[in-house]
């Protein structure tokens, strides 16, 4: 491997993340597809949506294990101490969980905070604890994807994402059988992740065997639990802010003239621009793992503007020609009130391309240097302006929900890539002042 960064490099990185992140997030949309079927898929879909949102809001600082993973798990002793942190992190998360689907908590959290109805909220509570059980199966993920980023064979998430998509075909054509309501899509996901965490484990067990013991004097100490906290709480507040702030999105349409309709639609538009741009989503990963120096940076800006050239064009011909009613009647089965409420929104989702992008793009960059205070801050950031602007709602009753829903997860995006720009910027002047001196 060249120690300079082409684009070349940057593609042969990134590509099987592409097809890893979109065969992931198409697990939504084809639940979305198959819940929208059902007797009345405006309950279902609001119900999926809302336990959805708020579970992996909650459990979202799992998604830091993979980081730690791939920055502490040097060695097999490691992997003891690096456990014993991720079943923490995830511990409290998951009690709170149980307690909303098992107490009067979450008739407060999906009827009051959401606004949805007791419809709504008593497939929401079912499909809560369905989606906890995926907390063991989270960890696993994590360190297996670690593990398998860290020696950079990525096609190996590939096929492990293939398999994922294959079983949840087939659990939701047999599942309808037992389950009913949103408790389908929450079981199907849970198989199918468990599923796809054990082909990783498949193939992350032979690299986890080439790691040092751990025993030699010359290897890394395993990082203490003190490392690890101040590494991650950061990475684990700013991870929680997608889920945040579908959240909060979420809180202000349930309090719209049509809570059930403005839930069910965003879910909808969530789930397809999650499938176009997520891939975004893997720049983190990759400025993380191969920019080194300042001169690394141009090819993966490039690189970047690559991805929003291509990504931006495909959500344009998709929902601005005649395909926009493949995708949302003959592909997702929408009723005709359900299509054209989520229309006007869909319609603006090439923008999102270079939102998401820069932000995921400036986050890889702070953590590959090491530098990931300002990650919480810009996290915190994100919730707070899509909530400000979620919350035009209440002054605009009878306004499309999910447009509004749309602009402010896109404006989210906006301000914490012009504050993680700015840090950046402070970092470089900073590290250039030694050299300035010693000239």
């Amino acid at each position: 491997m060249t120690d300079n960064v082409t684009l070349r490099i940057a593609y042969r990185f990134f590509v099987p993340l592409i097809f890893m992140t979109e065969l992931n997030m198409i697990s939504k949309s084809v639940i979305n597809a198959a819940l929208a079927r059902s007797p009345d898929q405006n309950v279902t879909l609001a119900a999926f949506h809302v336990a959805f949102t708020l579970y992996f809001a909650l459990s979202s600082s799992t998604e830091v294990c993979a980081v730690l993973a791939l920055s502490f798990l040097k060695t097999r002793r490691a992997l003891g101490q690096l456990v014993r942190f991720m079943v923490l992190i995830v511990a409290v998360p998951w009690m709170v969980a149980q307690a909303i689907a098992f107490t009067a908590l979450g008739d407060w959290a999906f009827g009051g905070l959401f606004g949805a109805s007791d419809a709504v909220v008593a497939q929401a509570k079912s499909a809560t604890f369905l989606l906890s059980l995926s907390a063991p199966v989270l960890i696993t993920r994590s360190i297996c994807f670690g593990l398998i980023l860290m020696h950079q064979r990525t096609i190996f998430i590939t096929y492990a994402t293939l398999v994922r998509l294959a079983s949840l075909g087939g659990s939701l054509i047999v599942l309808p059988k037992y389950l009913e309501g949103a408790a389908v899509g929450a079981a199907a996901l849970l198989i199918c992740m468990t599923i796809e965490t054990a082909v990783a484990l498949a193939f992350a067990r032979g690299i986890f065997r080439e790691l040092p013991s751990g025993l030699e004097p010359d290897t890394e100490v395993p990082p203490s639990f003190r490392q690890q906290w101040r590494f991650s709480w950061p990475l684990m507040m700013n991870s929680s802010a997608e889920m945040g702030v579908v959240t909060a999105i979420s809180i202000f349409l349930g309090m719209s003239a049509q809570p059930d309709l403005a839930l069910a639609a965003f879910s909808i538009v969530y789930g397809l621009v999650s499938l176009l741009m997520s891939p975004m989503r893997n720049l983190v990963a990759t400025a993380q793992t191969l920019v080194k120096t300042i001169s690394d940076r141009r090819p993966i800006f490039i690189f970047a503007l690559h991805l929003i050239a291509f990504f931006g064009l495909i959500s344009f011909v998709l929902f601005h020609t005649p395909l926009e009613d493949f995708v949302l009647v003959d592909a997702m089965g929408l009723q005709p009130e359900l299509r054209n409420y989520c229309l006007p929104a869909l319609k603006l989702t090439f923008l999102m391309s270079a939102a998401w992008a820069y932000s995921a793009l400036f986050r890889g960059l702070l953590a590959g240097a090491r530098n990931t205070t300002m990650l919480a801050a810009s996290g915190v950031s994100r919730i707070g302006v899509a909530a400000l602007i979620s919350s035009s709602s209440l002054l605009f009753v009878t306004a499309n929900g999910a447009v509004i829903g749309l602009i402010g997860w896109m404006a989210g995006y906006a301000a914490e890539t012009g504050l993680l720009a700015f840090q950046l910027r402070r970092l470089d002047a900073r590290r250039a002042r030694p050299s300035i001196a010693n000239d």
